[in-house]
Order: C-alpha cells, then structure tokens, then sequence
C-alpha cells in the first residue's frame, strides 16, 4: 500500500504542480515565470521533506541532494556549445534511482533552474523543471524494481525513452503554448515534430551514459545511502 506521503506527493506532481505552471503562463506578465518557477521549486522541497520523520535531523539528505544537484548541473554546464548533448538527464535519473524518486524530482527540477542561470531563463524554465523533475521521478519508480534495474540495457532504453516522452512531451508544450498563435493541428503537430530531433539527442545520450555509468554509479548511491542510513522513508 502506497504511503499517505507518496500519494499527497502524487498529488502535488500529477495535479497541482502543472496546474500551477499553467496558469502562470496565461495569467502571469513580465517576469513572472521566475514567481512560477519558486513555485515549482517550493513543491519540489515539500514533497521532499514531507516524507521526513518528524523530529528526525536530515542534515545528511540534504547535503546528499545539494551535491547531487551541483553534479547535474555542472554536468548540463560543461556541454554549454552542445546544448542537445545534455548528461543532466543520466545524472538525475542515477540520483533518483540511488536516492527515490522524490529526492530525484527534487534534484532534477532544482539543477534545471540553477543551470538556466547560464543558459537563459524564461517562460520555458517552469517547463523544463517539471519536464526533468518527472522524467526523474517516474524512471526512479520504474528502475527501482530491481528485476528492471539489473539489467543494463533495459534500464538505460527505459530511461532514454522516459526522457523523450516525458520531458520532450512537456517542454515541446511550452514551444506549442510559446510559439503558436494559431493552436490548429497542423502548428501544434509542426512544433512537436520539430522537437524530435532534440529530444532524441538528448534521449539518446541518456541512454548511453546510463548504460555506461547508470549501474556502477546507482550502486555506490546505495552504499552510501546504507552507510549512513540516509533516505530510509524518501
């Protein structure tokens, strides 16, 4: 059975957080995707830190989720001339499996906030947060069933396609919702099409670096995370 906490956080992902990012487009002037964007932020840290026993310190966790996110984000950073080449989505993808999904929402959505500092914040940030934030989370569930996770290949074409679908499907739609003036079918499905070849990049090198370091890199996240008993209820 599902934790009280995990379907409160379902919740707040699935629902409240899009909800959220939608209505700060179409309601929201001048600067204020940086308002949508602490938002999204301020979601990401309370389905984090609902899942902590009360009273309990998390000194560690935390300090686990901030390296965890300057890895990703200087991983996003040092491919600043290649922005198709992206290893941020392996890198939260790993933090995710090796940590649980909601610490890899958390990791996932904060490191593409810090990243747009250098690569250029915008109405698509809010996106692009939700966008890595879930491919994270949703490849944590699914890999962490370890009849999946063993098995090299499988687990990095799952994470690979999680990426395409999931993040390519949600920033492309802030493309759709940036870009077109006229939503027909035939703009929309122009917008989608044109994000494939970048979304496959970006897929591509998910899987490939999962497939080269997913599994040795999941395995040493669970050892520290038995050495000091760390994310035990995340």
């Amino acid at each position: 059975m599902p934790k009280k906490s995990d379907k409160i956080s379902l919740i707040i992902l699935i629902l409240l957080v899009p909800a959220v990012i939608i209505c700060g487009y179409f309601f929201g002037s001048g600067n204020g995707y940086y308002i949508t964007a602490g938002i999204v932020a301020a979601a990401a840290l309370l389905v984090f830190f609902i899942s902590f026993e009360r009273g309990k310190s998390k000194t560690r966790e935390i300090t686990a989720v901030a390296s965890m996110t300057a890895v990703a984000v200087v991983s996003r950073s040092l491919f600043y001339m290649l922005p198709e080449i992206k290893p941020i989505g392996a890198v939260v993808i790993i933090a995710a499996v090796g940590f649980g999904w909601k610490s890899g929402f958390l990791i996932g959505s904060l490191s593409m906030f810090l990243s747009n500092i250098l690569f250029g914040q915008g109405i698509w940030t809010p996106f692009q947060m939700l966008g890595l934030g879930l491919s994270a989370a949703i490849a944590g569930i699914i890999l962490s069933n370890k009849k999946i996770g063993s098995h090299r290949i499988l687990s990095s074409i799952i994470g690979g396609i999680v990426i395409f679908i999931v993040y390519g499907g949600i920033v492309d739609t802030s493309s759709v919702l940036i870009m077109s003036s006229d939503l027909s079918v035939g703009s929309v499905a122009a917008v989608y099409l044109a994000g494939m070849p970048y979304n496959g990049i970006f897929a591509v090198t998910t899987a490939v670096l999962l497939a080269l370091f997913g599994k040795s890199l999941s395995e040493k996240l669970e050892r520290v995370k038995v050495k000091y008993g760390i994310f035990e209820n995340i």
